[in-house]
């Protein structure tokens, strides 16, 4: 007898869908990616909902997708997720896909209405990103290493986004995107460590399945500590200037607290510890969002 899903446990499942944690994070960074990129508060704040709002949905229909195609992994990997587990219909998960990419399109429409642009730049930035990710989860994501630097790609493109849309070029805003980028291209790379079973049943060659465990800790170690690098000139260049300490000290123990849990990682490269410096590494980026907006907003009162 089939279990009866209720419409509350419905909602319930498409919500996790969107993976909100994740989407949440992009909406809060693109904020401060553009809070970081103006002198001054130049926009209406509607336009910096409009701006989040197209982050969280272009985020939100990446996860809903990913998880569309990776149904059979899942059913392996993560069996209580919203496909596998019976919550939702294929059907009602692409309908739900499709919906949220329609609502990142009105987001980025609505951002190029409210600046006056020409050219549709957050359209085009929105579709281009959603398409991106699109490519990842249905073809990429199978090649690694590669599929891999695509979802550290998009991290990054955040800060990317708001530096052309503001400065129409790539400044110091670029280099926290890269940052972004590096650390989740190799957090990336650790959560291949846990799924190693399900991306070998689907044929996912990344570098957990082709060299280990062990491998896999040491390459997505190596990018965090690449990441960790460019955050050197955001830790000495406000101490030489004599500006706000705020972000130096939060980074210098980000950095502390990402050496030592991979460090730890790759001395012991077990699933379960795989997954907690996945859900370190997202609680710090998470907790660096937050530190450079209340910075932003001192510096500017």
């Amino acid at each position: 007898m089939e279990n009866i899903v209720t419409t509350k446990q419905k909602i319930i499942a498409l919500y996790w869908l969107m993976r909100p944690v994740n989407s949440f994070t992009a909406f809060v960074a693109v904020i401060v990616a553009m809070l970081i990129a103006i002198d001054s508060y130049t926009l209406e704040p509607i336009v910096y909902i409009y701006i989040g709002s197209a982050a969280f949905f272009t985020t939100a229909q990446a996860n809903t997708h990913n998880d569309i195609i990776d149904i059979e992994v899942d059913r392996i990997n993560s069996p209580e997720r919203s496909l596998p587990s019976g919550k939702l219909t294929m059907k009602e998960a692409k309908i739900w896909a499709f919906t949220l990419f329609i609502l990142a399109c009105v987001s980025g429409i609505l951002i190029d209405i409210s600046l006056g642009l020409n050219f549709p730049f957050s359209l085009f930035w929105a579709v281009l990103n959603s398409t991106l990710l699109d490519l990842y989860n249905w073809k990429f994501k199978k090649n690694g290493l590669f599929g891999n630097f695509i979802v550290g790609y998009v991290v990054g493109a955040l800060f990317f986004y708001a530096d052309i849309l503001i400065n129409q070029s790539l400044t110091r805003i670029s280099l926290i995107g890269l940052f972004a980028m590096q650390l989740n291209w190799g957090r990336e790379v650790i959560k291949g460590i846990r799924d190693i079973d399900g991306d070998r049943a689907g044929g996912v060659r990344t570098i957990g399945v082709l060299y280990g465990p062990r491998a896999a800790a040491i390459v997505g170690t190596a990018l965090i500590y690449i990441a960790i690098m460019s955050t050197i000139p955001l830790i000495i260049i406000p101490v030489i200037d004599g500006g706000s300490l705020m972000l130096p000290i939060v980074l210098f123990l980000f950095d502390i607290i990402l050496i030592y849990y991979t460090t730890n990682l790759i001395r012991n490269p077990e699933p379960a510890i795989a997954t907690r410096t996945k859900v370190i590494l997202l609680r710090l980026m998470l907790l660096a969002v937050v530190t450079v907006t209340i910075e932003q907003i001192i510096s500017k009162f």
